[in-house]
């Protein structure tokens, strides 16, 4: 059944690329997400290690389907191109780095009281409003 739904989203997403439809791409996307939530769902109560590296993934495929409609459009200025992928590369590094310290903390033992959960609330905090910054300026 989940093989199905990707093969689908799969299916939905190649003919936003032939047809140059960017409208379908949202579509395709939350396919796939649906997909993968589901079979989160499935597993149980597991933590997926592998989510760090889903998540990249998945940033990769909607940043390059809708750079690949934009470029169908006309010829890019010199070095777009290369500043796009250098970008996309150093955002997808960052959320596997997050995600990765996040699984790490999720697997920590809880026994250190108010104040270690304390901490690790303004951790968490502070590495949101970092990647939000990183993101802000990347645009």
């Amino acid at each position: 059944m989940l093989g199905a739904v990707g093969g689908i989203a799969a299916v939905v997403l190649a003919a936003a690329l032939v047809l140059r439809l960017p409208t379908l791409i949202a579509p395709a996307l939350g396919l796939l997400g649906a997909e993968y939530a589901t079979f989160f769902a499935l597993r149980g109560d597991t933590v997926d290690v592998r989510a760090p590296l889903c998540g990249a993934a998945f940033l990769l495929v909607a940043e390059l389907a809708f750079a690949t409609l934009e470029l169908r459009a006309g010829k890019p200025e010199a070095g777009l191109v290369a500043r796009r992928v250098a970008i996309l590369v150093i955002v997808a590094l960052g959320g596997i780095l997050a995600g990765a310290l996040v699984l790490a903390a999720a697997a920590a033992p809880l026994d250190g009281g108010v104040a270690l959960e304390a901490v690790g609330l303004v951790a968490a905090v502070g590495l949101l409003v970092g990647l939000g910054r990183v993101a802000v300026r990347s645009r």
